[in-house]
């Protein structure tokens, strides 16, 4: 037995505590290394493998699709929007995978791939993405939540749109993995790579093989072009109206409403874009406009069919508004919808009923922000225990 008081050991103790905590926190941040392009495919080829097994053995047979892309969805992508928008993430098949292959978690931390052509994009984003484009909300998620995360930032350091563009052309499509920018160059790709393969996934496809075949020989006009043409039809990327069909195609999203209105953006009075934050929205819709029309060298871009690529319908919106508790807002939307002229078709229509399932799951959890901050409670208040009863054990062994 040691001869010290428990009064001098306290100060170790406590030392050794919030190290050991320290080192806990740290190792469950997520994952931010470099991803070896063939790697990242091969187990995701495995994981949607497993998505199969999984769903053949369930009387309700979920999406293989659905169950393969939500898996990659934690941290930023499992929020509450994510869960309106994408739905929720299936915990049972969750389980299954681990128990069946440990190593797939690292799907779930996912940041920087090198691609085939030496580009480097953030590929848990992309994932994430296509989770919703599949499910028929296909800008919200991708270039349209950049957008939106841009003009936040930005909110307040301009007076127009193009002051508020010429301000982020510091951040926008930079060499980045997420430090620094909010729309760089990696969600940059990862925006209109989700969008393209995204919208060509059925229930069949192999999704590793869909992304190896899309990034074969790709180049950056190609990209580009293709992403125009699925986003907003046949466009003269050289006139101005194509800033103006962009910024349009962003406002009109009911997906970008919704993401708008839990950010404080939208205003129910009207049901539309608060005024103060207009410019700085424009001002991110201008950039990502001219950065399109330069990547395709301000060409004529022109759609093989009269559709284009469209969020949710006014009652899915107003659906996921009822969910959220803010039934004046979910009244403005449905009516504003109404009012609407429908102009476009969408090339994906799942997006009403990836709405209502997250709805219904959510509904059921009573407050959605006060219950996940339990959870956040609970999760650290288990990680101290643990960590403060291995502190006691060695001081233990130690007396001993």
């Amino acid at each position: 037995m040691t001869t010290n008081s428990t009064s001098n050991r306290m100060p170790r103790l406590l030392a050794m505590l919030f190290l050991l905590l320290g080192l806990f926190c740290a190792a469950a941040l997520p994952a931010h290394a470099e991803d070896d392009y063939n790697t990242t495919l091969d187990r995701l080829s495995r994981l949607q493998a497993l998505a199969r097994e999984f769903s053949s053995s369930r009387d309700d047979a979920p999406d293989p699709i659905v169950l393969t892309l939500s898996y990659t969805r934690t941290g930023d992508y499992n929020t509450t929007i994510w869960q309106l928008t994408a739905g929720v993430r299936d915990t049972e098949f969750e389980s299954y995978v681990n128990s069946s292959d440990a190593e797939l978690a690292s799907l779930q931390s996912l940041n920087t791939v090198t691609l085939p052509t030496g580009e480097k994009i953030d590929f848990g984003h992309m994932l994430a993405s296509m989770n919703l484009v599949y499910n028929g909300i296909p800008i919200t998620g991708s270039w349209g939540g950049d957008c939106q995360q841009l003009a936040q930032q930005y909110y307040g350091q301009a007076q127009d749109a193009a002051g508020y563009a010429a301000a982020m052309r510091a951040t926008f499509n930079i060499d980045d993995d997420g430090s620094l920018s909010k729309f760089g160059d990696q969600d940059l790709r990862a925006d209109m790579d989700s969008v393209i393969v995204g919208s060509k996934v059925t229930q069949d496809t192999d999704l590793a093989d869909a992304l190896r075949s899309y990034y074969e020989n790709l180049t950056e006009y190609d990209r580009a072009k293709e992403f125009i043409s699925l986003s907003f039809g046949t466009q003269d990327t050289s006139n101005s109206s194509f800033a103006d069909a962009v910024y349009r195609a962003l406002l009109d999203d009911s997906g970008m409403q919704l993401l708008f209105y839990m950010n404080g953006m939208w205003s129910v009075n009207g049901w539309q874009i608060k005024e103060d934050y207009a410019p700085a929205v424009r001002g991110a819709a201008d950039l990502f406009a001219e950065y399109l029309a330069g990547a395709v060298n301000r060409e004529k871009v022109k759609s093989e069919t009269n559709d284009r690529l469209v969020a949710m319908g006014g009652q899915a919106l107003s659906d996921a508004l009822a969910a959220l508790g803010d039934s004046d807002a979910a009244a403005a939307a449905l009516a504003a919808a109404n009012e609407l002229a429908d102009g476009t078709q969408s090339a994906v229509s799942s997006g009403s009923d990836a709405i209502s399932a997250a709805r219904d799951t959510l509904q059921t959890k009573f407050d959605v922000k006060i219950f996940q901050l339990i959870l956040l409670i609970a999760a650290a208040a288990a990680a101290f225990m643990l960590v403060f009863s291995m502190v006691m054990f060695v001081v233990h062994r130690k007396e001993n």
